[in-house]
């Protein structure tokens, strides 16, 4: 064969090899394959072993229960977790429930480990096969709520496309799939990041919200979403929501882990990213993403595995995993490094920026440290704003050593260990797959609610929750002409702190309280006071009232900052409500937004 041939012959292999790549590639993204059709293009790929043996395989082995077991001490307690799939623990009474197989079953019994089955949740354990036959490209099959990756992606990209000067969503990184076949399937990592980007000439607040880095725990995900919605259809309407997007920048990655996630949405019960290199078999393969962090990683006994086949594998070396590396390189962008290099060395008072990974489940919220009961540099102030958040949905707020168990390697340590910023793990609801009667009647609400005020105090957050928030506040009556008074009336409470007793954050008296028109305090020149309303300042609830003079106003729409401040001298976050001021019925023309900010009213 001349050597011209045998070139021509290896062109045309290499382009036949880019013709079916391109075919699969669009096959992928067009169809949207899911399911059998994407199991067995994943296994062309020879990159994730389908179960052959059964299609229909309870997740990991038939016969597998959920178990409530019996433990004596932390070494017990970390051989459970070498062992079984623990899903939640309860450190004072030193029980754990875990997803066992009948070969863990006769272990637990040899081993001496009590154990009961939990009927109802071993009733409710997913089925892939029933999942295979619900296939949807828009929800995960018997859970209309929770939309699928390929739903999600979609949605945020109608997002940026319907509020261009609000939102903008960025590709921050490859999922393992995409990178392990050369973008044939998988995933891009995206955060959607809202602000008003007409208002750049002051310093934002900085909030990142991840969710489903344990692709199981479906609420997450749907939280995360559910919050974008929410802040763009509210710009322009609620003026408390208008503001967060005028002076801070809200970023939202709500699948932080999607190749799992379509596993899920298979019916299996799978927490890990799909690594399938590391020898483990399916459905165990993988690494748990929230042990792989760069900081700390593998740095106490028992918080993370070695095993392979763990839930709980760290990987085979810190940021080992594609994902790891794509969230800590964009929150190393977001936030500014401002953590001396010292284990003890504290944040700032003055840090910026906010980071929340939601998890389930539980009804717990984690402050760091995490890997660790040793008190953080910010302890005190971590914690504040920690029972601020879990006021809200009423979550038991901790070190997670103290209420379940302490692990390393998680992002939340990374946030605020790397860059000091107030880091916060939330374990939402009572199951992984949480139904939506239970999603939407006890979690989105109080989360949302949660999320906001993480965002008002985004800017400050070591500071902020410190002082009194606002509540209730009213504009009697909103529409007025040019001179005539409008009454304002709200409520300053300095009470509002999860927990009860000891475990709960100490309130003061309401000292004073203020308001500002059409930019917050600390851009504000002028305020006003309010006043209490039975005359005294004496109480840590007051009613506020106090009057604002449209007099020297021009026609338009503004906004109104209130705030209140406790006895110790601290301020809270502000709050704010609207009003439109009008000509003289004689002079009317039509009204001109008279704004601190420019407004992208939708």
């Amino acid at each position: 064969m001349s050597v011209k041939r045998a070139v021509a012959q290896v062109v045309g292999w290499i382009g036949g090899l880019c013709l079916l790549g391109a075919l699969l590639f669009f096959a992928v993204q067009q169809f949207n394959l899911a399911g059998p059709a994407r199991n067995i293009l994943l296994d062309v790929a020879g990159i994730a072993p389908s179960p052959v043996e059964d299609p229909c395989l309870q997740n990991n082995v038939a016969g597998a229960i959920v178990a409530r077991i019996d433990y004596n001490d932390a070494e017990a307690l970390h051989t459970l977790f070498e062992q079984v799939d623990v899903w939640h623990v309860d450190p004072e009474q030193l029980n754990a429930v875990a997803l066992v197989s009948p070969a863990q079953q006769q272990w637990l019994t040899d081993g001496g480990f009590p154990f009961s089955e939990e009927t109802e949740r071993t009733a409710d354990l997913p089925n892939p096969c029933a999942f295979q036959t619900l296939a949807d490209n828009n929800a995960i099959p018997g859970y209309a709520c929770y939309r699928t990756v390929t739903k999600t992606h979609s949605d945020l990209e109608s997002l940026a496309e319907q509020y261009p000067d609000l939102a903008e969503l960025n590709d921050i990184g490859n999922s393992w799939y995409k990178i392990r076949t050369w973008g044939l399937a998988g995933f891009d990592i995206q955060a959607l990041v809202l602000t008003n980007r007409q208002s750049t000439d002051f310093e934002k607040g900085e909030l990142v919200v991840m969710a489903a880095q344990h692709p199981r725990e479906m609420a997450t995900a749907e939280v995360a979403t559910r919050f974008a919605d929410m802040l763009l259809e509210g710009y322009g309407t609620d003026p408390d929501l208008t503001w967060l997007l005028d002076y801070n920048r809200i970023h939202i990655i709500p699948q932080a882990n999607p190749d799992g996630r379509t596993w899920v949405e298979q019916g299996y019960l799978w927490r890990k990213n799909t690594n399938s290199t590391n020898g483990c078999e399916f459905p165990r393969s993988g690494v748990d993403l929230n042990r792989n962090g760069s900081f700390l990683w593998n740095h106490c006994q028992g918080c993370s595995s070695s095993d392979i086949c763990s839930v709980f594998y760290r990987g085979e070396s810190a940021a080992s995993e594609p994902e790891t590396r794509a969230i800590e390189a964009y929150l190393s962008t977001v936030f500014a490094d401002q953590r001396g290099e010292g284990y003890n060395d504290p944040a700032p008072e003055d840090t910026n920026g906010v980071f929340i990974s939601l998890h389930s489940y539980g009804r717990l919220l984690f402050y760091p440290w995490e890997h660790s009961s040793t008190p953080a540099p910010n302890q005190d102030e971590l914690r504040r704003l920690g029972r601020k958040l879990g006021y809200f949905p009423d979550y038991r707020v901790c070190n997670p050593e103290l209420c379940m168990y302490r692990f390393d390697g998680s992002t939340t340590d990374y946030a605020y260990g790397t860059l000091g910023v107030a880091s916060y793990t939330y374990e939402l609801g009572t199951a992984f797959f949480q139904s939506c009667s239970y999603f939407d009647e006890s979690i989105l609400d109080p989360i949302l609610e949660s999320l906001v005020y993480a965002a008002k105090a985004a800017r400050r957050p070591y500071q902020l929750p410190a002082g009194p928030d606002v509540t209730d506040a009213v504009a009697d009556p909103a529409r007025v002409p040019i001179g005539m008074a409008v009454t304002l009336s709200a409520t300053a409470d300095d009470t509002r702190s999860a927990g009860s007793g000891s475990d709960t954050e100490p309130s003061q008296p309401i000292s004073a309280a203020r308001f500002s028109i059409d930019a917050p305090s600390w851009l504000a020149t002028t305020f006003e006071t309010l006043q209490p309303l039975d005359g005294d300042y004496d109480s840590s609830l007051e009613s506020l009232t106090g009057a604002l003079d449209t007099t020297g106003l021009q026609p338009g729409a503004y906004t109104i900052f209130l705030e209140a401040q406790d006895s110790d001298g601290n301020w809270g976050p502000p709050t704010a409500l609207s009003i439109e001021v009008v000509a003289p019925a004689t002079e009317r023309t039509p009204i001109q937004h008279k704004l601190y900010l420019p407004r992208v009213w939708h």
